[in-house]
């Protein structure tokens, strides 16, 4: 039996059971980037195995196992799944933990109908103090979301962040969102908690900022995430915060790359992807990010297993090869330059 069978196998029983949300949760984080996911709910039901305590054990048991092989496969078969030819690295990976990277390449919301993912914002949320945002007056500020275990430094986002500095003649603060993008079942509530306050802070400390979101593997998830309220998220039980409509104003563009919560049907897609197919798990409910789809490119490469149920791995690296990093660039250039 090979690693992805083996995996897969472990996910379905792991999930079979009628369990709690929370261990559905951390069986798909631990599987995560790896294997299709099947949808827990009646199926899963059908095949539960009764609430008989020892039986509740046993299944906890499988799930913790089954997370624990996932880490120790994915780790081995994708080298933690980040970027291609550097060591620690694979279709989305690096250090396993970094402070906030800033880049200061020089001195330097795009506003729509409906533009906050938080319509329910309340005052309170607006006037809170969220922390040091670590924002500049820069006019322009790409934050980065960098996938499982890659580089902070040299990862798939860098060089886009790069290109859109360079096109604002460096009025542009590049940071990589210190998050840590591991395997850590908390990894991706971790990411949303810390990007929301980011974002929220920054709009009150820096209201004339522009916002560009980039997202890689599970750092496509985070940026998601943050743009949605909590009940859509992937961990809906997780970081209940939400950005304030300053905050949501301020994002000019968004974009992200091998999304494992793509949904094939939404209409800012890019890439060859099949229209198909979804993202290897939970994948996003159909008009959950509507309130930016005018401000997100989301790339997806055909057959990359993490954004195309059933692909391959090494498709996951296909995005430091196919152009989506400059055409990523481009989108971001021209949103930022029409919400000036």
């Amino acid at each position: 039996m090979n690693s992805q069978s083996l995996l897969s196998d472990c996910c379905r029983f792991g999930e079979f059971g009628d369990i709690s949300q929370w261990m559905a949760v951390r069986i798909r984080v631990g599987c995560m980037m790896l294997v299709n996911f099947p949808q827990s709910g009646a199926e899963g039901k059908e095949c539960a195995m009764g609430m008989n305590p020892r039986i509740v054990r046993a299944l906890h048991n499988a799930a913790v196992m089954c997370v624990a092989i996932a880490v120790m496969v994915a780790m081995a078969a994708l080298g933690g799944c980040g970027s291609p030819a550097s060591s620690g690295s694979g279709a989305g990976s690096g250090p396993s933990s970094s402070s906030s990277v800033e880049s200061s390449a020089g001195k330097s919301g795009e506003s729509s109908d409906n533009a906050d993912s938080s319509d329910n914002s309340s005052e309170s949320s607006a006037k809170r103090d969220w922390g040091d945002s670590g924002c500049s007056k820069q006019g322009v500020r790409v934050i980065m979301a960098r996938g499982t275990n890659e580089s902070a430094d040299n990862g798939l986002l860098n060089p886009v962040a790069q290109q859109i500095s360079a096109a604002f003649g460096g009025d542009v603060q590049i940071t990589s969102l210190d998050y840590p993008a591991t395997f850590d079942v908390d990894s991706v509530d971790a990411g949303v908690g810390r990007l929301v306050a980011m974002l929220n802070g920054q709009a009150q400390q820096c209201p004339a900022q522009k916002t560009v979101l980039m997202g890689f593997s599970q750092g496509a998830i985070v940026v998601g995430d943050v743009l949605v309220a909590p009940r859509d998220r992937f961990d809906p039980s997780g970081n209940k915060d939400e950005l304030t409509a300053a905050a949501g104003k301020n994002i000019a563009a968004v974009v992200m790359y091998g999304d494992p919560r793509f949904n094939c049907k939404a209409s800012y897609n890019r890439g060859t992807f099949d229209a198909t197919l979804n993202g290897s798990f939970s994948p996003r409910g159909a008009g959950e990010l509507d309130a930016y789809k005018d401000r997100i490119a989301d790339f997806c490469a055909a057959k990359d297993i993490v954004c195309q149920q059933g692909g391959e791995q090494q498709e996951h690296a296909r995005y430091f090869s196919d152009g989506s990093q400059t055409q990523g660039a481009q989108f971001a250039i021209a949103k930022v330059r029409a919400a000036k």
